[in-house]
């Protein structure tokens, strides 16, 4: 259900079906994706926070070139507590340029720890 309310918000948002957006994993790592100006991305990446405290936060430095129009947390129907969940950066791209995003895990109360994990891709955005 949240995933349909989501996707009707998104169209919103874009005016783009939510389903069409490129996906990033963590397997994109270090790689560049190519998107257009309008389009989104879906930043996808699992999380265990309600089981381990690792959540993935958006790291500050994006500009006006991409902004985050929305993020969501899907949960199988089926899942026990502090089982993995999906979360959904939704990452819309206003006008050309390359953009380093930058997703950073840890768990928000350890401060002066390095993150878990790190996922950075370069958006490179064309007219």
């Amino acid at each position: 259900m949240r995933k349909w309310a989501f996707a009707i918000a998104a169209v919103l948002f874009t005016g783009t079906a939510f389903a069409d957006y490129p996906i990033v994993t963590t397997a994109d790592n270090g790689k560049t994706i190519v998107v257009k100006v309008g389009q989104c991305l879906d930043v996808r990446l699992a999380s265990q926070a309600a089981s381990t405290g690792y959540q993935w936060y958006l790291a500050p430095g994006l500009n006006e070139a991409m902004s985050l129009a929305a993020r969501t947390v899907t949960t199988p129907g089926d899942a026990p507590p502090g089982a993995p969940v999906q979360l959904d950066f939704i990452l819309c791209a206003a006008a050309p340029a390359d953009v380093a995003v930058v997703f950073l895990k840890y768990r928000p109360w350890e401060k002066n720890v390095l993150p878990a994990e790190t996922l950075r891709v370069m958006a490179k955005i064309t007219p």
